[in-house]
Formats: structure tokens, sequence, C-alpha cells
């Protein structure tokens, strides 16, 4: 078997392993959420944070970006557990937006050597592709709207191009809301104790979740 295809399995396994182990242990509280009483103790709690705690999910969501390793989606998640669908959607963008931003003047301003001091050059080898690209806004949409790839990586890619920031942030934002709404709806389903769409909404996500990260490679490979 490939070296590659191993390193594969041993990733989605780890994957499996961790979403399993966190399952179990957030399991007794997201069962507390069918109690009608607790969950609206739960949105008096975060009523009272005001503004703090928006500012706090934003910056959590900027960490989030940044670090790049960390992933997404428990983060939408609680946005739209704590503040509904859309206004949990409204303060992810704005992480998304603000993030994307500050990574594509850092990257920008320091260039390759703040990558690869990052990422390590086999890693940025992979898609250097994207400089060589013509259609490079057309490449960054599609890999961005197909859930599994490593989006928080590409944020960091995409300024090496010729791509510019306004094409950037508006092509990056746009295909990444799909994927937001659906976990600020999960999440906001869960604390209207709609557990149907909860749970179907949550089957999608990491259904075509791992479906992307399986055919990673073969997607690479064909939007080259």
């Amino acid at each position: 078997m490939e070296k590659g295809k191993i390193r594969l399995i041993i990733l989605l396994s780890i994957f499996a392993v961790c979403t399993i182990a966190l399952t179990i242990i957030i399991w007794p509280y997201v069962e507390k959420l069918k109690d009608a009483e607790y969950r609206e103790n739960i949105s008096a709690w975060i009523g009272t944070l005001g503004f703090k705690g928006a500012a706090f999910l934003f910056g959590i969501q900027v960490l989030q970006l940044f670090i790049a390793v960390i992933p997404g989606g428990p983060i939408q998640l609680m946005a739209g557990m704590a503040y509904g669908a859309w206004k949990g959607f409204a303060i992810i963008m704005a992480g998304v937006v603000f993030t994307s931003t500050l990574i594509f003047f850092l990257v920008r301003r320091f260039g390759l050597p703040l990558l690869q001091r990052f990422f390590g050059e086999n890693d940025l080898n992979k898609w250097s592709f994207l400089k060589e690209s013509n259609k490079v806004t057309r490449v960054i949409f599609i890999l961005y709207l197909i859930p599994g790839l490593p989006k928080d990586l590409l944020t960091w890619l995409a300024p090496l191009t010729n791509i510019s920031l306004p094409a950037f942030v508006i092509t990056a934002s746009i295909a990444r809301i799909p994927a937001i709404l659906t976990s600020t709806i999960t999440g906001d389903s869960l604390m209207e104790g709609n557990w149907i769409l909860s749970i179907s909404l949550f089957i999608i996500i990491a259904a075509t979740g791992l479906l992307g990260m399986w055919l990673k490679d073969k997607i690479i490979n064909k939007v080259k």
C-alpha cells in the first residue's frame, strides 16, 4: 500500500477515534438539551454575557482560522447553539472575513518563508499548482466549497497567487457559506429541541466531510 494511502487511513482513524471520544464526553450535556427548561436556562445565561459573549466567540473563530489545524465545525456548531442560526452565522462570517484579510496581508508581507515555518516545504509543494493557475479565483472557490479539504491551509496559500484581496475574501467567504450555515442551523436545532433535523444535518456534515477527506488527493489532481 502506498505511503499516502497509509497516512490517509491513519488520519481518518485518528479523526474517527477523536470524534467518538468527544461524543462520549459531551453526550451527557447534549442529552440535557431535551429538557426545555435547561435550554431556556442556557439561553438566559448567554443573554447575560451580552457583547462579551459574541466577542469571545469571534476571538475563538479568529484563533481557529489563524492556527489552521483546529477544526472549525465545533466552533460553528457552538455559535448556532449560543446565538441561533443566523446571528451565529454572522459572527462566524465576521471572524472569517477579518482573519482572511489579516492572513492575506501577513503572507504578502513576509511571503513563502513564513509559510515554510508554519507548514513545512513538502505540504506547500502539493499546492504549488495554485501559483501557476490562470483561473486561480475559480480554483480557490471550488476548493473552498468542497467539504473535507484543508480550507484553512488554503487561506494561507492563496495570497501567494496573483489573486487580489477583495477577490480572495469574497470568493472564500461565499464558498464557505453552505458549510458554516449548515453547522449553525444544526446547533440552533439542538437548542430548539429539533433532534431529527439536528441528527440529519450532523450525519450529512460528517459524511460529506469524511468523503472529501478520502477523495482529497483525487479532487486536487482533478482541479490541477
